[in-house]
């Protein structure tokens, strides 16, 4: 592996740790938080909108896949093809991501904005119902894109081993 891809893995394993991370943090922790938090809970949430993290989930999302796509094309072209339980698990692994990417970007990302907005707006009955249908999407969107998540991660560690 040349030095350029050095850098790469060292970024994509940098980007894939924060992505993780966070989206373990919000997923488990913040927004269920959130959403027993009533109307005060809508006032955190855009205040961490506010603070960046409708753009820093994309951002380590976003790198963690472009530099994930580009170390498997190198991959790939180094070794001709997808071969060995190693190989698979890796090409699994790196769907699950592209996958955990999709529901982020796809769903929860409008998911949040939409709540978001919704939080500064007057509460009736109508309103309610649709800030309670959006947390229950963002739910399992955001479970799903987890165990997505947490599958790269264990299949890309455990295909350095086959």
């Amino acid at each position: 592996m040349d030095n350029g891809l050095y850098v790469v893995r060292a970024l994509h394993i940098l980007a894939a740790a924060l992505w993780v991370g966070a989206g373990a943090m919000l997923t488990l922790y913040v927004m269920p938080a959130i959403r027993r938090s009533g109307a005060a809970g809508g006032t955190v949430l855009v205040e961490a909108m506010r603070r960046g993290v409708g753009v820093f989930m994309p951002s380590v999302a976003g790198t963690t896949t472009l530099t994930g796509v580009w170390l498997f094309v190198a991959w790939y072209q180094a070794r001709g093809g997808v071969h060995g339980a190693g190989a698979i698990m890796l090409a699994l692994g790196a769907l699950a991501g592209l996958a955990a990417a999709v529901i982020g970007g796809a769903i929860l990302g409008r998911t949040v904005a939409a709540l978001a907005e919704l939080a500064n707006a007057p509460r009736d009955a109508a309103s309610e119902a649709r800030i309670a249908a959006l947390h229950r999407r963002g739910e399992t969107a955001s479970r799903a894109a987890l165990t997505l998540l947490v599958a790269a991660l264990l299949l890309m560690v455990l295909s350095r081993s086959f």
